[in-house]
């Protein structure tokens, strides 16, 4: 490659970058951040670590404790409820579709 074609394509690279920065799909990243720890509290809930039902913050989904889907939520996203009424009182539906699940 000759220096001028490189420094066209880093040029265009550059540009790329900076584009696909400004979008507000971009920017929006903060908005879809994991709740830090000063996050609103939610009516209801308990400590996710012995609730037994445990909830998602991101797709607004309860689950048993003893359901295999409660191990793939990360731990800041867990939301701990000591019934599925105090759970769906919060906002949140069962998942209809994990088969593990004994509600």
């Amino acid at each position: 490659m000759t220096p001028v074609v490189r420094l066209f394509a880093a040029a265009g690279a550059a540009l790329v970058l900076a584009a696909c920065a400004s979008t507000p799909a971009a920017q929006s990243g903060a908005q879809n951040a994991v709740p830090a720890a000063g996050a609103p509290t939610i009516a209801g809930a308990i400590d996710a670590a012995t609730a037994p039902y445990v909830a998602s913050r991101r797709s607004k989904k309860v689950y048993p404790a003893g359901c295999a889907t409660v191990a793939l939520i990360k731990q800041p996203d867990r939301v701990g409820f000591a019934s599925l009424k105090d759970a769906q009182d919060a906002g949140f539906a069962k998942d209809l579709y994990s088969t593990d699940c004994q509600y």
